[in-house]
């Protein structure tokens, strides 16, 4: 394929993806949810939350039943969906959290909070390693 026919392809395929790309906050949880069915062995997707904190602002909640020998992994899992879905919103997020349950004698439940600045920028933006941004933008509470 040529220089030319690349860039017309990329920009009949991305034009249009662009000038929808900004999402409403009332269809963020059914975009969340198409993630998550993308990854068949992954978590599963208990339930999504756009809401005003009083404290932390604009704040987009998911709640996943991990797996006890996947747990991290599932939670990275949560934290791309929501940064990928955050980075296309008409408004923005200050803090993406993410409440994983994990069964085994009895469910025990983790929450993680990050800045949606920061892990959009490490994730999204890829300007982070995987080491780094689990380090510097995700509070286990």
């Amino acid at each position: 394929m040529n220089i030319k026919n690349r860039h017309l392809f990329l920009s009949i395929f991305f034009i249009p993806w662009l000038l929808s790309a900004h999402l409403q906050d009332v269809k963020i949880p059914h975009c969340i949810g198409q993630y998550f069915k993308l990854n068949r062995g992954g978590p599963e997707l208990v339930s999504v939350d756009v809401f005003e904190h009083p404290e932390l602002g604009h704040t987009l909640k998911i709640k996943i039943m991990g797996r006890r020998t996947q747990s991290g992994s599932d939670l990275a899992y949560a934290f791309t969906a929501a940064a990928a879905v955050a980075n296309m919103s008409e408004e923005n997020f200050d803090l993406l959290w993410v409440e994983m349950g994990i069964n085994f004698r009895e469910v025990e439940i983790i929450n993680a909070i990050a800045d949606a600045n920061c892990i959009i920028n490490a994730i999204i933006l890829e300007n982070y390693k995987a080491e780094k941004w689990w380090k510097d933008c995700i509070q286990i509470l």
